[in-house]
Formats: structure tokens, C-alpha cells, sequence
């Protein structure tokens, strides 16, 4: 732990310990006070109504925690005033979303991604498939919860594995209702891109037994939901690509052309998507004294996804470097370009899958001794993905002329016949004798010249598995100089495993046993009967979904002569497993200050062990799976295990000031931490699909075998030029020190302002980076390319673009938050947030020189919510408002020059578009057990964007992706029978 570290905490404490000296002791009546709200069974129940008195309740909540927070309360028939979490979430201060098909998934706190926060269900750590540590909030349904809170500055007896802060959902409790209450909710929702219906229907309650000494809490949500999302996106990692016009021209008219820099890929998409999402909560909770309390919580949710993904794929990046005579034409002013030797892919997913996730929590709380209180939990989270039967079909031609052109909304791309490439080029054509060869031997005009050449198939799992076992003692002293002392253990174990089963080649009629099988292999797009998608961009027809299941039909008995019955490289390229285990040991106490203060400090050790498996992995696109070899040239080799073990002290300060009844003052210095991702720390090692390999002694590499041998071949070498994903599974966690100050003012129940000032100071924080350039051997694993025997690649080989994620030096975040709360007697009302911020960054002078913005952060997010409600009827305009966020980094080493944009690529730094949407809400009480609501969701028709920055050779900002969703509307009841 660093000095100033422990310096700055120090200051703190010593400070608070001389106004301690100074103080007077505490009075009876505050002292039991005190002990009162630290005892679950003395809960106040809050009758409320509408969205006033919900807020009103979150007030009170929040200054109820020792550290800053905010809160998200239910209105009297135990329904939030949004009707899913998301919604919720976007209104608090400093609070944005990410969204993933139209729905708000991935939480951002104070400006920091997701990845810089944890997601906790019922103070348990929740478990989550995908490769990242981000948990979607997509699987939770509101019905379920009780109530929602964002942790902003974290005490030593908190999971501290949060420098954003921790969101925590908590389920229905019968002892904070405080009574037996039923409700049930019915709605429909309608898209207006997929002009489908999506029906919800959900049931909660709570009841008492024996004496109100056991309550139970539960709930079911179902819901069948159905989107259709339009995506243009440069389909990859790869980087942006220089073209200069190259051909009939001299190596001086070349050097004197115009470049530019422009796509290297485009894929336009279209996903129709089917989610169907089940839910269930039970909360048992036994409180048989004021001196015992027991629970068993559980959790259980279950989406199955049927998605059909329609993709039309140019890729540029075909085209060979300058000197192949495969550039055509290049304008520096527009930013055109047109390639030859260029592939189009037709391509039609079917996918289907189903995520189960199950969190579980049993524990209770015994006061021994009327002094000690000891509460124990034992918590696990489960959460699996399984593919049941992913699908795919592609139609290809090949050496197509394809113009180009990049923008910041949009990538263009149409397929040229000969005739008018060379009419744009300024060049002759001659039928007979075509200048383009070869590489423009193509026809994409002719749908029969598309032709079937490749069948996906996909099965396979992903598991995420925590086992956490807390356990704390508190000893209550409530003395002049001290009020508490708590101190605890966490032990936890994490389980994360990736088992795929995939098939991806050309079928050959040879493979057939029939003559179904054989007319499908053979077949082209002109066979099926074929439409082009209403309202797309797509510029060739798909066929139904019905053609893509005959076609799988027919062909799926080729895969196992295809593959001489052994994994492909396709199926183990993935697949990894991830153990790693925690332990953490805190200390505490909580310190009176005066009458009215208190300081809570103290200091929390957390080890980490983590352990992955992997595998180095190369697979060729321009290889037939039977072609070279049976496949000789796709590469899977196993990775050693990589492990890392690292450990460090967190100590914090808080102090809590309450100057009267309408003020509330908050400070705190205390630390926390960042675990990367999984995708970021497993060993792994990925070659991009279309390699390049250079003839003995040659610079002139190529991405296809020509007329070598395979014994050729073993004498080739991989080009520098290759792009390579790349693990790092050095990687230790990015550590912060937090400083946060607030001051919130309550004159009224129709009023509340409240300001906050906070400031991180980062070490070791995580970032991806694009297109380093760097030597095999100086990676942070090693690599066994020895074992390749198929081609030649050198330990030291340099690859210009290699993609990884690596640990920075030091950034910070200083940020501004507001809040601004007024209920007018007339029933206006305005709740509103802003959040400001600024941040800098510094990595290794090998990776980038200079300073940068800290990735995943938004330096502005402004919430209004501007609405009217009487005793029966609410309406409420919402605007959200985000700035860009810079999401990945380009690489610009100290040695290289800034005005090089070749050695210098700060124009691939990727940004997330600013976003500004607007939505509407009504609700309208029928009688008092009856509730009418509407919502308007996404009035702007906002999309998801995100770009390249670019520079002057791209024109500026180039797009990376772009999805667009439409509006959606809700139609609803609560009904509530109590």
C-alpha cells in the first residue's frame, strides 16, 4: 500500500479523533436511538402514494446509511414509478445506462463504466455468463424487488471490488411492507421497428404467520418480448486500413496519389429477436425475539432467446496492400474508394439459447449478551447460458469490385461491375483484356453467382459460480469515545467456464449420402425464393427461415466425414475455464462525534487468486476446411495455465454530520479496487481469420496459398501484418482512493437539493488498446508457436496490430454531482441530477505517449424529469442526456511521431456516441385498488453509436457501429387485492 495512501486516511482519522477530544458525550435518548436503527425488527413502515411520497421514502433511507448513497423506493401498491429496473436507475444522480437491443442493460455510476461496477442481489455478489464481470440488469424484473439502491462510498465490511460504486437490489420483504398485501400487474408493449406485441403479466405479495413472526415475501414475473434491431457495424476489431490507388500505375504516380484512411470491413444487420422471461423471488424471513432474526432468499431467473440475424458482409480488407494492383481508384476529397478482389458474404443466423441464473442467500442474526451481534451468510450465485442449437447458412461471390466509403453515421458499399469501376477511376476497359484480371472476375448482379459455402453450427455452455461465506461480529459499546466495533471475514470462490461445440466449413457433395444433401451444397442464392428485408439497407435478397432449417437439414450429416470426426479449432479457440478465489478480513468501528457526528473507520485485506486455461488458436478463411490439408493450416494449441496472486490493505474514513433536521453532511476517504474482466485477464491468443504468410526470404505476403504445396507451405512465415487478440493474464486489479464530500439540505417535503464533490485517484487502471505494435517474445505470455508446424512463426516476430488489454500507470476522476427536488402545491413537480466530470489518464510511453481520457467514463449526464400528479393522475416527461465516452484506445508509443497517423493511431480511438432521449409517462388510479399506466419509451428514436476518431485522411470520425431500435410504447395494469 502506498504511503500516501495511508497518509491521507491518517489525516483524516487524527483529525476526527481531535474533534472527538473536544465532544460531549452522547444523551440517553440519541444512544438508543442509535441501537434502534441498527435492529432489523424495528422497521417503520411507510404508507406512500405516488410519485412524491416514493420519493420522499428514498430520502429517508438514504440518510439512514453510513456511507452516500441513493435510493430507489416502491409507491403504495409496491410498483416503482418506472416499470423496470433500467428505467429506474437512469433517474438517480449520476446514474446512466448502456443499452443492448433497445433495452437499458449495463449500469454506469459517477461517469464509470460498468466494468467499474458491481451488482450485488440482496448484498450478494451476482453471477454473470458472459466474458465480462458486468451483470445485465435485463434479467431483473422490477416486480421482484423491494427496493434499489447505488452505493457510492463503501465501508470496510463491503465487498470494496467497486471504484464506480455498487448497485444492490433487494428483494420483497413481508417485514418492510409490514403487512399481507397481493398485487398483480398485466401489460403489453409494442415496438414500433418489429411491429409486434410483448405481453407481461406478474404477481407479487407478502404474508405473516405465526404471529407475525414469519413473514414471506414473493413474486413471478412472465414476459414474451419481441424487438427487431438495425446494425451497421466495421464488423471486427480490426483496425481502419490506408488505400492508395495502385492500379496501371507507376511506383512514382502511387507515391504522388491520394490516401486515405478508410473501413477495412462493413456488416449490415438486422437482429429479430424473441425473448421470453421468467421470474421468480421467495423471501422467507423468522424473527422469533428482538434478539434473533433468520432468512432464506432466492432469486430465479430465465430468459430464452429465439433470434434470427440477417447479415450482408463487404470485406475490404480482401483487397492486397498497395502494389497488388487491387486498389482501383482513391479520392482524397470525398473519401471513395473502390477495391477489387473483394468477397461478399450473404449470411442468416438462426439462434436460440436459454440463461438460467439462480442467487441464493441463508444467514441470520443472533444479539448475544445484549452487548455482541453476530450475523453469518452463506450466498451463492449461479448463472448459465446454454446454446441449443445456433445455426448458420452463407452464400458468397468472390472477386468482386467494391466501392467504399466511410462516415460517421454510416458506411456506404455497393458492388460495381467492371464497366463502372473503371468509368469512375478514369480508366479503359477492355472486356477482352480487363485490366482487373482475375480480382474482378465476379458478378454480384447474378444471385446464381452466389454460392452456398458455408454451414455454422453451435452448441455449447457458459457457467458463472460464486460461493461467498460471510461472517461478522459486532459489539455494541455506546460510550463517550465509541459507539461499535465490527469485525468480519469473506471467503469466496468463483468458478467461470466456457465449453463450446462448434462446426464452421464448406460442405462437400462428396460428404452426401442423398440427393437432398447434394442439390444443397450445390446450391446458389438463386434457388430459394428470396426478398430483400422492407425498411433495411440490405442490397441483396434472404431468404425464410424455413429455406436456412432445410438447408441445415440437408447438410448436417457432412460434419462428421467434414471433420474426420475431431474438434475443430472452431469448437476449442473458446473454450477456458477460470478459477479464482478471495479472501478478505476487516475491522472497524463507529466513533460519536459530538451530538450529532460520526466518524466510521477502518481497514479491510483482500487476496485474490487467479488461475485461467486457454488456447492459442489461427483459423483461415481462405483454406477449405477439406482443402490444404484437411485443414492442416486451422491451429489449436493449448496454453499453460496462467496464474497471478496478488493482495493489498484498504483503509476509509467516513464521517456523517447532522446539523439539525434539515441538513446532512457526509465526507469520506477510503479505498477500493477493480478486478479486470475475464475476456481481459484469460490466456488466450486469437490470429485474425484472413492471415497473410511471406515466401521464404520475401516480403510479398499474401492471404492465399497460390499454387505452394503443403511442403511449401511449412517453409512460409506469418506476416508481420497479421492482427492478433491477445490475453494478459498479468494483469492485477486497478486500485483507487476516493475522496467524496456532500451536503444535502431537506427544508420541506416539497423540497431537496443536495451537492457532492468527489474525487479517485487510480492506479494500475485497466484499458484496452488497438494496434500495438510489439515482438512475440515481449508479450506478458508466452505464446507456443514453436509448436506450429504448418508455417513459420518466429519467437521474435513483430506483428504491427496487435490488440490487448494492459494495466495504465495512473488516472483520476474529479467530478461534481447535483441534485434538485421540488413538489409544487399546484402538483408540478421537477426532479433533476447532473453529474460533471473531468478525467486523465497515462500509460506505458510504449503503448501510448501523452495523456488520455480515462476509458468508459462519460464526462457529462444530466436527468430531468418534469411532471404533474394529483390524488388519482401522474404524468412525467423524462429527458437523459450523456456525453461520448471513450470506450478503447489506439496505440501512439513515445517513439513514434505525432503527425505519422501510420506509426501515431490516436484516429482508432473508439467512442460511444453523447445520447439524448425523451420518454413519456402516464398513470391514473381507476379506484383505489386499480392502476392505469402508459409509457412512451424513446420519442427521439435515439440510436446507439459508436465511431473511430479518425483524422484528416478519414475525413474525421469513421463509424464502428450504429444501432437503431425505434420507439416502443407500454400499455398496463396494477391491480392490487388488499
Amino acid at each position: 500500500m502506498r504511503v500516501f495512501q495511508w497518509t491521507a486516511l491518517a489525516l483524516a482519522v487524527s483529525t476526527a479523533f481531535s474533534t472527538l477530544a473536544q465532544s460531549t458525550a452522547p444523551d440517553q435518548e440519541n444512544t438508543e436511538q442509535t441501537k434502534t436503527n441498527e435492529t432489523p425488527s424495528e422497521i417503520e413502515v411507510v404508507e406512500v402514494k405516488g410519485v412524491k411520497q416514493a420519493d420522499l421514502k428514498a430520502r429517508d433511507l438514504e440518510r439512514m446509511k453510513s456511507g452516500f448513497s441513493s435510493v430507489i423506493s416502491t409507491d403504495d401498491l409496491g410498483n416503482f414509478v418506472d416499470q423496470n429496473v433500467a428505467e429506474s436507475l437512469r433517474r438517480l444522480p449520476g446514474v446512466t445506462l448502456q443499452r443492448s437491443e433497445g433495452e437499458g442493460k449495463f449500469v454506469t455510476v459517477r461517469g464509470l463504466g460498468p466494468g467499474f461496477v458491481s451488482i450485488n442481489m440482496n448484498g450478494a455478489q451476482m453471477a454473470g455468463a458472459g466474458e465480462e464481470r458486468k451483470v445485465g440488469l435485463d434479467a431483473l424484473p422490477a416486480d421482484l424487488l423491494g427496493t434499489i439502491e447505488v452505493l457510492k462510498t463503501l465501508t470496510p465490511d463491503q465487498n470494496l471490488n467497486s471504484i464506480g460504486g455498487t448497485v444492490n437490489v433487494k428483494a420483497i420483504s413481508a417485514f418492510d411492507r409490514g403487512k399481507n398485501t397481493l398485487k398483480m400487474r398485466a401489460q403489453d408493449a409494442y415496438s414500433e421497428a418489429r411491429e409486434k406485441h410483448s405481453p407481461k403479466f406478474s404477481l407479487d405479495g407478502t404474508q405473516f404467520f405465526l404471529d407475525n413472526t414469519f413473514g414471506i415475501g414473493f413474486a413471478i414475473s412472465h414476459e414474451d418480448r419481441k424487438t427487431q434491431i438495425d446494425e451497421t457495424r466495421h464488423h471486427s476489431t480490426n483496425e481502419m486500413k490506408f488505400y492508395t490507388a495502385d492500379l496501371g500505375k507507376t511506383e512514382e504516380e502511387i507515391a504522388q496519389g491520394d490516401e486515405v484512411l478508410a473501413p477495412a470491413q462493413l456488416e449490415i444487420r438486422r437482429e429479430i429477436a424473441g425473448r421470453t422471461r421468467q421470474a421468480a423471488a421467495l423471501n422467507l424471513e423468522y424473527k422469533p425475539s428482538a434478539d434473533a432474526f433468520y432468512y432464506a432468499k432466492g432469486t430465479f431467473t430465465q430468459f430464452e432467446d429465439d433470434d434470427r440475424a440477417q447479415r450482408e458482409f463487404y470485406d475490404f480488407q480482401d483487397a492486397g496492400s498497395v502494389g497488388n494492383d487491387e486498389i482501383v481508384y482513391v479520392n482524397g476529397a470525398t473519401k471513395e474508394f473502390i477495391l477489387s478482389d473483394i468477397d461478399v458474404f450473404h449470411q442468416h443466423f438462426l439462434q436460440e439459447s436459454k440463461n438460467k441464473t439462480m442467487t441464493f442467500s441463508l444467514g441470520g442474526e443472533n444479539r448475544i449478551a445484549e452487548r455482541f451481534v453476530f450475523d453469518y451468510e452463506y450466498a451463492q450465485s449461479r448463472s448459465e447460458e446454454e446454446s441449443t442449437g445456433d445455426r448458420r447458412v452463407q452464400f458468397r461471390e468472390r472477386d468482386l469490385i467494391v466501392y467504399g466509403q466511410g462516415g460517421r453515421d454510416n458506411i456506404n458499399a455497393r458492388v460495381l461491375s467492371p464497366q463502372e469501376a473503371a468509368e469512375i477511376a478514369g480508366l479503359t476497359y477492355d472486356p477482352e483484356n480487363s485490366i482487373f484480371g482475375t480480382s474482378g472476375s465476379g458478378d454480384g448482379s447474378d444471385l446464381s453467382n452466389y454460392q452456398f459455402d458455408n454451414l455454422f453450427l453451435e452448441g455449447g455452455t457458459r457457467t458463472d459460480e460464486i460461493k461467498t461465506v460471510n461472517l461478522n461480529l459486532r459489539t455494541d459499546i455506546f460510550n463517550d469515545w465509541l459507539n461499535i466495533i465490527k469485525v468480519g471475514v469473506q471467503v469466496s470462490e468463483r468458478d467461470h467456464v466456457r465449453d463450446k461445440d462448434r462446426w464452421s466449413f464448406d460442405p462437400s457433395a462428396s460428404d452426401c449420402s442423398d440427393d437432398a444433401c447434394i442439390a444443397a451444397v450445390n446450391s446458389t442464392l438463386a434457388d430459394y425464393d428470396t426478398r430483400i428485408p422492407s425498411n433495411s439497407a440490405f442490397q441483396l435478397p434472404f431468404e425464410s427461415r424455413a429455406v436456412v432449417d432445410q438447408i441445415v437439414d440437408a447438410t448436417r450429416q457432412t460434419v462428421v466425414p467434414a471433420t474426420n470426426g475431431e474438434v475443430s479449432v472452431e469448437s476449442t479457440k473458446g473454450d477456458y475455464s477460470i478459477i479464482e478465489d478471495t479472501q478478505a478480513v476487516y475491522a472497524m468501528a463507529e466513533l460519536p462525534l459530538g451530538l450529532d457526528a460520526t466518524l466510521t473507520t477502518g481497514v479491510r485485506w483482500t487476496q485474490t487468486e487467479f488461475s485461467s486455461t486457454g488456447f492459442l488458436s489461427l483459423e483461415n478463411d481462405d483454406f477449405e476446411f477439406n482443402g490444404a490439408g484437411a485443414g492442416a493450416l486451422d491451429i489449436a494449441i493449448p496454453l499453460p495455465e496462467a496464474s497471478i496472486k496478488y493482495s493489498e490493505y484498504f483503509p476509509s474514513a467516513h464521517i456523517k454530520w447532522e446539523p439539525n433536521e434539515n441538513f446532512l453532511v457526509r465526507a469520506a476517504a477510503w479505498t477500493s479496487f477493480t478486478r479486470p474482466s475475464f475476456k481481459q485477464a484469460r490466456a488466450f491468443g486469437v490470429f485474425d481469420s484472413d492471415i497473410e504468410l511471406c515466401p521464404p526470404g520475401s516480403d510479398d505476403c499474401d492471404d492465399s496459398q497460390g499454387g505452394a504445396s503443403l511442403q511449401q507451405l511449412s517453409q512460409y512465415v506469418l506476416g508481420s501484418d497479421n492482427a492478433l487478440d491477445v490475453g494478459n493474464p498479468n494483469l492485477v486489479a486497478m486500485t483507487s482512493i476516493n475522496y467524496d464530500a456532500s451536503i444535502g439540505w431537506y427544508p420541506s417535503e416539497n423540497l431537496f437539493m443536495e451537492a457532492a464533490v468527489f474525487y479517485k485517484d487510480i492506479d494500475n487502471f485497466i484499458v484496452d488498446v488497438n494496434g500495438i505494435g510489439m515482438a512475440l517474445n515481449d508479450l506478458p505470455l508466452t505464446l507456443p508457436v514453436n509448436q506450429v508446424t504448418e508455417f513459420v512463426i518466429p519467437q521474435d516476430l513483430y506483428l504491427n496490430e496487435i490488440n490487448i488489454t494492459v494495466n495504465g500507470d495512473k488516472a483520476s476522476v474529479i467530478g461534481l454531482e447535483l441534485s434538485y427536488n421540488q413538489y409544487f402545491e399546484n402538483g408540478l413537480f421537477i426532479q433533476s441530477n447532473a453529474t460533471i466530470l473531468d478525467s486523465e489518464a497515462t500509460l506505458d510511453s510504449s503503448i501510448r505517449q501523452g495523456k488520455v481520457a480515462l476509458p468508459d467514463q462519460a464526462d457529462t449526464t444530466f436527468n430531468l424529469v418534469f411532471g404533474w400528479e394529483s390524488e388519482t393522475f401522474s404524468a412525467r416527461l423524462i429527458g437523459n442526456v450523456r456525453s461520448e465516452v471513450l470506450e478503447q484506445i489506439g496505440s501512439c508509443p513515445i517513439t513514434a511521431d505525432l503527425n505519422d497517423p501510420k506509426g501515431c493511431k490516436i484516429w482508432g480511438d473508439q467512442y460511444q456516441d453523447s445520447v439524448k432521449s425523451l420518454d413519456f409517462k402516464l398513470q391514473y388510479d381507476i379506484t383505489e385498488y386499480a392502476q392505469l399506466y402508459f409509457d412512451a419509451i424513446n420519442l427521439t428514436e435515439e440510436s446507439d453509436l459508436r465511431y473511430f476518431q479518425g483524422n484528416a485522411l478519414s475525413g474525421g470520425n469513421i463509424l464502428y457501429q450504429k444501432e437503431e431500435y425505434g420507439r416502443s410504447y407500454q400499455l398496463g395494469v396494477n391491480i392490487k387485492f388488499y
